[in-house]
């Protein structure tokens, strides 16, 4: 009897255990929502004028030289872009064949707004490179987005 009314009291140990799991989850999944923001950052600096944005331009929706393809029969004016390769998110990634070897756009004057405008503010993944005359810095710091 003692071995049965002690495995009942564990049963419902158990079952305390769960529930007491599940509303734990539920709550750390609701408080989770309302801390994940996307974080938006600030460019500072200027362009050193090394010309990697121009020798490496990450897509952020083309995965497919098929696709390629089909945006330069649509827009012709990306006709100044070649596949280099294939991002670690399965992204074609590009080179401009404008780059003069000074590192300087050899059509400057027509350049596209993807050239005029770079960096964005929305950078992909927070990432620029690494002797890039450009910075990036959150514009919340890090403390406020734990505030509810």
């Amino acid at each position: 009897m003692e071995i049965h009314f002690r495995f009942k009291n564990l049963v419902k140990l158990f079952d305390f255990l769960k529930l007491k799991s599940l509303i734990s989850n539920r709550y750390y999944d609701y408080k989770a929502k309302k801390v994940i923001e996307t974080v938006d950052y600030k460019i500072i600096g200027a362009c050193k004028q090394c010309g990697q944005c121009c020798k490496k331009i990450f897509s952020t929706n083309l995965y497919y030289k098929g696709e390629f393809d089909l945006m330069q029969k649509d827009y012709p004016e990306f006709k100044r872009f070649e596949i280099l390769g294939i991002s670690e998110q399965k992204k074609l990634v590009f080179w401009c064949k404008m780059l003069g070897e000074d590192n300087k756009c050899s059509d400057y004057e027509n350049r596209l707004d993807l050239c005029k405008k770079y960096p964005f503010e929305k950078v992909n993944k927070g990432r620029l490179f690494n002797n890039c005359g450009f910075k990036k810095i959150p514009v919340k710091e890090f403390s406020e987005y734990l505030k509810d």
